[in-house]
């Protein structure tokens, strides 16, 4: 899937970068990299160009731009229906906070069901059953 096909609200994560030349340059010196988060923030009114929030920046690509970046569509864990069975791609915290999660049965890899909704969340992990709050489940993301 390409960065231009996502609308705003979604997340993505980057698998490649497929121009080549000052194109890859570009993308590159504007923090798109392969593993990175995106988040599409909003479209212009005529549709291009688009805002996008990368590692706590906001830029703005044309779709032409956007096309060069192959990237796996992803959500939030805080944004999982109950009942849902899930597996975690990325982890967005430091060292301490990703120890945690993982002495919950929650890593990179990892499958986990959704027992309950937003507020708190309780998901059931091959450690057993855990609440999660709101702020915890927007920083793991799942496919």
């Amino acid at each position: 899937m390409k960065l231009s096909e996502l609308r705003p609200g979604e997340y993505a994560i980057v698998k490649d970068l497929l121009g080549k030349g000052a194109i890859h340059q570009r993308l590159l010196s504007m923090g798109i990299l392969p593993g990175t988060v995106i988040r599409v923030v909003r479209a212009s009114p005529f549709g291009d160009p688009v805002e996008y929030e990368i590692r706590g920046f906001f830029i703005s690509l044309r779709k032409q731009e956007a096309s060069y970046v192959e990237v796996d569509k992803i959500v939030p864990l805080g944004m999982v229906p109950s009942g849902s069975v899930v597996r975690i791609v990325l982890i967005d915290g430091g060292v301490g906070f990703i120890r945690n999660m993982g002495s919950m049965g929650i890593g990179v890899g990892e499958t986990v069901r959704v027992l309950r909704g937003c507020c708190p969340m309780l998901v059931q992990t091959s450690k057993g059953k855990f609440n999660i709050g709101r702020g915890i489940a927007y920083r793991i993301f799942v496919r």
